[in-house]
Protein backbone atom coordinates (compact mmCIF):
# COMPACT_ATOMS: atom_id res chain seq x y z
CA UNK A 1 0.00 0.00 0.00
CA UNK A 2 2.51 2.19 0.93
CA UNK A 3 4.88 1.75 -1.99
CA UNK A 4 1.34 2.51 -4.41
CA UNK A 5 -0.02 5.80 -2.12
CA UNK A 6 3.08 7.21 0.01
CA UNK A 7 0.82 9.42 1.31
CA UNK A 8 -1.38 7.01 2.70
CA UNK A 9 -1.96 7.05 6.54
CA UNK A 10 -2.11 3.47 7.95
CA UNK A 11 -2.86 3.61 11.70
CA UNK A 12 -2.39 0.21 14.07
CA UNK A 13 -4.04 -0.34 17.07
CA UNK A 14 -5.42 -2.91 19.44
CA UNK A 15 -7.35 -3.93 22.42
CA UNK A 16 -10.49 -1.93 21.06
CA UNK A 17 -12.99 -0.66 23.41
CA UNK A 18 -16.36 1.05 23.52
CA UNK A 19 -19.68 1.26 24.23
CA UNK A 20 -20.96 0.13 20.88
CA UNK A 21 -21.36 -3.60 19.53
CA UNK A 22 -19.32 -6.63 20.87
CA UNK A 23 -15.99 -6.29 22.80
CA UNK A 24 -13.51 -7.19 25.95
CA UNK A 25 -15.55 -4.56 28.68
CA UNK A 26 -19.28 -5.82 27.47
CA UNK A 27 -18.48 -9.13 27.78
CA UNK A 28 -16.77 -8.64 31.16
CA UNK A 29 -20.38 -7.27 32.29
CA UNK A 30 -22.14 -9.54 30.68
CA UNK A 31 -19.81 -12.76 32.72
CA UNK A 32 -19.82 -10.73 35.67
CA UNK A 33 -23.36 -10.41 36.40
CA UNK A 34 -23.75 -14.39 36.44
CA UNK A 35 -20.67 -15.68 37.88
CA UNK A 36 -18.60 -15.44 40.76
CA UNK A 37 -15.48 -15.93 39.76
CA UNK A 38 -13.88 -15.87 35.99
CA UNK A 39 -10.28 -17.33 34.97
CA UNK A 40 -8.61 -14.44 32.89
CA UNK A 41 -5.64 -14.15 30.70
CA UNK A 42 -2.82 -13.07 32.83
CA UNK A 43 0.55 -13.34 30.84
CA UNK A 44 -0.55 -10.93 27.72
CA UNK A 45 0.38 -7.46 27.62
CA UNK A 46 -1.61 -4.48 26.26
CA UNK A 47 -2.83 -1.24 26.10
CA UNK A 48 -6.68 -0.91 26.15
CA UNK A 49 -7.98 1.79 23.29
CA UNK A 50 -11.35 3.28 23.01
CA UNK A 51 -13.02 3.79 19.53
CA UNK A 52 -13.99 7.20 20.38
CA UNK A 53 -10.23 8.43 21.09
CA UNK A 54 -9.17 6.38 17.88
CA UNK A 55 -11.71 8.36 15.96
CA UNK A 56 -10.62 11.91 17.75
CA UNK A 57 -6.96 10.36 16.63
CA UNK A 58 -8.09 10.12 12.93
CA UNK A 59 -9.23 13.75 12.79
CA UNK A 60 -6.01 15.21 14.77
CA UNK A 61 -3.88 13.38 11.77
CA UNK A 62 -5.76 14.97 8.97
CA UNK A 63 -6.31 18.30 10.71
CA UNK A 64 -3.03 18.61 11.10
CA UNK A 65 -1.88 17.14 7.51
CA UNK A 66 -0.01 14.40 8.90
CA UNK A 67 3.07 12.91 6.87
CA UNK A 68 2.18 9.65 5.26
CA UNK A 69 3.36 6.54 7.09
CA UNK A 70 2.41 4.15 9.72
CA UNK A 71 1.19 4.98 13.13
CA UNK A 72 0.35 3.11 16.24
CA UNK A 73 -2.16 4.45 18.40
CA UNK A 74 -3.60 2.72 21.49
CA UNK A 75 -4.20 3.30 25.43
CA UNK A 76 -1.68 5.40 27.63
CA UNK A 77 -1.20 2.43 30.07
CA UNK A 78 -0.28 -1.35 29.90
CA UNK A 79 -2.12 -3.52 31.39
CA UNK A 80 -2.59 -7.52 31.33
CA UNK A 81 -6.45 -9.15 30.36
CA UNK A 82 -6.98 -9.83 33.77
CA UNK A 83 -5.88 -6.29 34.94
CA UNK A 84 -8.01 -4.86 32.57
CA UNK A 85 -11.21 -6.67 33.16
CA UNK A 86 -10.54 -5.92 37.40
CA UNK A 87 -10.56 -2.26 36.55
CA UNK A 88 -13.74 -2.49 34.39
CA UNK A 89 -14.99 -4.22 37.99
CA UNK A 90 -13.71 -1.87 39.90
CA UNK A 91 -15.31 1.11 37.94
CA UNK A 92 -18.45 -0.72 37.25
CA UNK A 93 -19.18 -1.44 40.85
CA UNK A 94 -18.53 2.25 41.82
CA UNK A 95 -21.33 3.05 39.31
CA UNK A 96 -23.57 0.69 40.25
CA UNK A 97 -23.35 -1.07 37.01
CA UNK A 98 -22.32 -3.87 39.02
CA UNK A 99 -23.71 -5.47 42.76
CA UNK A 100 -20.37 -7.17 43.81
CA UNK A 101 -17.27 -7.83 41.72
CA UNK A 102 -16.47 -11.52 40.98
CA UNK A 103 -12.92 -12.67 42.06
CA UNK A 104 -10.75 -12.79 38.63
CA UNK A 105 -7.89 -15.81 38.83
CA UNK A 106 -5.09 -14.62 36.24
CA UNK A 107 -4.91 -18.15 33.88
CA UNK A 108 -2.26 -18.70 31.36
CA UNK A 109 -3.03 -18.39 27.81
CA UNK A 110 -2.11 -22.27 27.10
CA UNK A 111 -5.16 -22.42 30.05
CA UNK A 112 -7.62 -20.45 27.68
CA UNK A 113 -6.84 -21.89 24.28
CA UNK A 114 -8.42 -19.38 21.22
CA UNK A 115 -8.77 -20.29 17.40
CA UNK A 116 -6.75 -17.28 17.17
CA UNK A 117 -3.31 -17.16 18.05
CA UNK A 118 -2.55 -14.06 20.21
CA UNK A 119 0.86 -11.84 21.05
CA UNK A 120 1.72 -12.39 24.63
CA UNK A 121 3.28 -8.16 24.13
CA UNK A 122 0.91 -6.25 21.81
CA UNK A 123 1.99 -3.16 23.44
CA UNK A 124 2.70 0.14 20.58
CA UNK A 125 4.67 2.78 21.18
CA UNK A 126 2.58 5.99 20.24
CA UNK A 127 5.66 8.11 19.81
CA UNK A 128 5.20 9.03 16.04
CA UNK A 129 1.60 9.57 16.43
CA UNK A 130 2.34 11.81 19.51
CA UNK A 131 3.81 14.29 17.51
CA UNK A 132 0.00 14.74 16.72
CA UNK A 133 -2.30 13.83 19.48
CA UNK A 134 -2.19 11.94 22.62
CA UNK A 135 -2.40 8.30 23.35
CA UNK A 136 -6.05 6.73 24.54
CA UNK A 137 -6.62 7.15 28.36
CA UNK A 138 -8.39 4.37 28.88
CA UNK A 139 -9.27 4.03 32.84
CA UNK A 140 -11.18 7.75 31.93
CA UNK A 141 -12.51 6.45 29.07
CA UNK A 142 -13.62 3.09 30.57
CA UNK A 143 -15.86 5.21 32.84
CA UNK A 144 -17.33 7.35 30.52
CA UNK A 145 -18.21 3.95 28.36
CA UNK A 146 -19.61 2.16 31.98
CA UNK A 147 -22.05 5.40 32.51
CA UNK A 148 -23.06 4.94 28.62
CA UNK A 149 -24.21 0.93 28.84
CA UNK A 150 -27.28 0.11 30.29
Amino acid sequence: MQSILPEAIIIRTAWVFSEYGNNFVKTMLRLAKDRSELGIVGDQLGCPTYAGDIATAILSLIDKSAAGGIYHYCGDEQVTWAQFALAIFEQAEQQGKLAKQPKVNAITTADFPTPAKRPAYSVMSTAKIGQYTAASAWRQALSTVLARID
